[in-house]
């Protein structure tokens, strides 16, 4: 059999179609959503714990926040995975839809572990590095390369992304050794066309946080508008990077199963 041949992902052209789904279909991203803004009751009843995400002076690390970040955290997992299938499978929610299950805790998995993937190799070369400069009795000047050392190995490791919604759809096929292959020589792409498809939601936070700043922390309908505005957003970045991840997985499948057809053949 002969090696499959290098797929090229049109960047342009799926990051367009990405925001053109994710903003055409802003129902969806409503109905999918819709439960998890639940949690507005949990912030109003504990003092709005969230938004020290807009300010970092109201931040207090106690168990309020922790678990505000952990229900927000849970919440984008459970709207990652129905943002997938909706791409992907064509799979309609209704308002309030609540589902978190063994497929939902299979994505935390393995979003955690890509994590891992990306931190790991990151800390050790890192600390190599910084181990050789101080032996050569380098000056600390070099040391301020080794900050690119993260965004390096979060680029090459951007491949192994379209694990995320083969496991949202339950393509047990498609592992992440098979996923890394698959997208050989389009880490740059997937790399920033996610960063770009985050750019509307982090300029809505910049002007949020201004906003949130002015206005102070004083009035509480404000602040619960605040939030609402804060989890909207938090929320639609999920859908939008998702839109891209499906984009980019529907991609690759075509090909990869397309070049298994005429193999078999």
């Amino acid at each position: 059999m002969e090696p499959m041949p290098i797929i090229k992902l049109p960047f342009w052209e799926t990051l367009r179609r990405s925001f053109l789904y994710a903003f055409v279909n802003l129902d969806a991203f409503v109905r999918i959503a819709s439960f998890w803004f639940l949690i507005l009751i949990y912030e109003v009843l504990t003092g709005y714990p969230s938004l020290c995400s807009l300010d970092d002076g109201s931040c207090s690390d106690d168990w309020r926040q922790n678990i505000s970040v952990i229900a927000l955290s849970l919440s984008s997992i459970a709207i990652s995975v129905a943002y997938c299938r909706h791409v992907i499978s064509r799979r309609n929610y209704k308002y309030f839809s609540f589902s978190f299950g063994r497929r939902e805790l299979k994505y935390l998995g393995y979003s955690l572990l890509l994590i891992l993937i990306i931190g790991i190799p990151s800390v050790m070369i890192t600390f190599v590095l910084a181990f050789i400069f101080s032996a050569l009795g380098l000056p600390q000047s070099f040391l301020k390369i080794m900050i690119l050392i993260p965004f390096i190995v979060a680029v090459i490791c951007s491949r192994f992304f379209i694990i995320l919604p083969a496991i949202a759809v339950g393509n047990r096929k498609l592992t992440l050794k098979k996923a890394f292959a698959l997208t050989k020589g389009n880490a740059n792409k997937i790399f920033w066309g996610q960063v770009l498809m985050m750019m509307p939601v982090v300029l809505g936070l910049i002007i949020l946080s201004a906003v949130y700043t002015y206005f102070g922390t004083e009035n509480g309908l404000l602040n619960f508008i605040f939030v609402a505005v804060l989890m909207l957003l938090s929320f639609f970045d999920t859908c939008l990077k998702c839109s891209f991840y499906s984009h980019v997985y529907q991609y690759f499948m075509y090909f990869y199963n397309k070049y298994r057809k005429e193999t078999e053949e």
